[in-house]
């Protein structure tokens, strides 16, 4: 008992003798270890942000086969780089082939029955209109010798029934030209449009390139088969990779300062030394939830030139430049306190009294110095860096 009555008495001496210490240490007054002046300069607000490099909308194809077949011929690689209309590869085309050669052989057969419409209708309507012109001469006669008593009512029937019977013909003959006509024309017009229909179809087994760019992925080989069914089969895939942009992940707190237009500083791992540039060029609505943060996604299109370096999928750290003034009013941000609910600076060069606590307002704080809108002028001195005594509260107290 006694002696854990000796050891409490032990240690409460032991901590007031560690106070005392400390009370003895503390300075007496403010103590300032670094100054700044007042002073006009360039300031800026910046947002930093993370994004991504991404490749822009139809600069990333993939090409496909809507033909059935083996390949016979696949000319690229992964790596190649190819223009637009380059041949990439070919599929078997016997059977598309021999339809052709039916359809051309469809095609002169409309053609070669259309010609003799053409040649042979119009003879015999010639004929029809011979023998029609000649019964009308003869009903005329006939009529003429009537009058006078020269000739007979049956001969003069006889010549009205030839003359009917030779406008019928005529007439017919004309039907028929113009309905063979139109017949020997539809087939033909339906042989070429088969021609061309299956034309269509062999250009499905010869791939192009539809764009300039870089093979990225081949996805079949020579002499394997493809089947293409509801979907079309792919063969390979193309990047163009000067089209690229920049997708910015802005936070859901931060969208309403971020605009079209601003500029944004970029920089990726490949090339910490390197600054890239580019201004935003579209905000989307969609929002996008990552980590259970919803984020919008800023666009930065970004240009040729960076492009050459850059590849998709890579990291950026952006800077997005929200305000900038050239020559504002400012100290360094280690100057601006925060103290009971305002901001404040400690002013030097008061006579004795030491630094003087000072309340100012503040505009733009940027990366390292605090726009002052009031309570300064400039060439004033200030404190940065202070320890202030044993009591007085502060965010700098007891650090430096």
């Amino acid at each position: 008992m006694r002696r854990g009555i000796v050891v409490l008495v032990v240690l409460g001496l032991v901590a007031m003798g560690v106070l005392g210490y400390r009370r003895w240490r503390a300075p007496a007054a403010i103590q300032v270890l670094e100054t700044a002046v007042v002073e006009k300069a360039p300031i800026r607000e910046v947002f930093v942000a993370t994004g991504m490099i991404k490749s822009q909308v139809g600069a990333l194809i993939k090409v496909g086969s809507r033909a059935t077949g083996v390949i016979d011929e696949m000319r690229v690689r992964v790596g190649d780089t190819v223009k637009r209309g380059d041949f990439i590869a070919r599929i078997d085309d016997r059977e598309i082939q021999r339809t052709l050669a039916l359809d051309r052989a469809a095609v002169e057969a409309a053609r070669n029955t259309l010609k003799e419409v053409m040649s042979v209708y119009p003879q015999r309507i010639r004929e029809a209109q011979a023998r029609f012109r000649l019964a009308q001469v003869n009903l005329r006669r006939e009529k003429a010798l009537i009058e006078q008593d020269y000739t007979t009512r049956d001969a003069v029937d006889r010549a009205q029934a030839e003359h009917d019977a030779a406008q019928a013909v005529l007439e017919r003959l004309r039907r028929e030209y113009e309905t063979q006509q139109a017949v020997a024309e539809a087939k033909l017009h339906e042989a070429e449009a088969k021609l061309k229909q299956d034309e269509i179809r062999l250009s499905y087994t010869r791939i192009y390139a539809p764009i300039d760019g870089v093979v990225t992925e081949v996805a079949a080989q020579q002499g394997e088969t493809i089947v293409t069914g509801l979907q079309t089969a792919n063969l390979v895939v193309i990047m163009d990779p000067l089209q690229l942009e920049m997708q910015i992940y802005v936070d859901e707190t931060d969208v309403g300062r971020v605009r079209v237009g601003q500029t944004v500083e970029y920089s990726v791992d490949t090339y910490p030394d390197r600054t890239f540039f580019g201004t935003i060029k579209d905000i989307y609505h969609q929002p996008i939830t990552r980590d259970n943060i919803v984020y919008y996604l800023a666009i930065v299109k970004i240009q040729q030139k960076d492009a050459l370096d850059l590849r998709p999928e890579m990291t950026t750290y952006c800077r997005i430049l929200l305000t900038e003034k050239a020559d504002a009013l400012s100290v360094p941000n280690a100057a601006v306190k925060f103290e009971a609910g305002r901001q404040v600076v400690y002013l030097m060069n008061q006579g004795e009294k030491g630094p003087q606590k000072v309340p100012v307002s503040v505009g733009i704080r940027g990366e390292s110095r605090t726009e002052i809108l009031s309570g300064l002028s400039e060439g004033q001195v200030v404190a940065t860096k202070i320890i202030l005594p044993q009591g007085q509260s502060g965010p700098d107290s007891q650090r430096r």
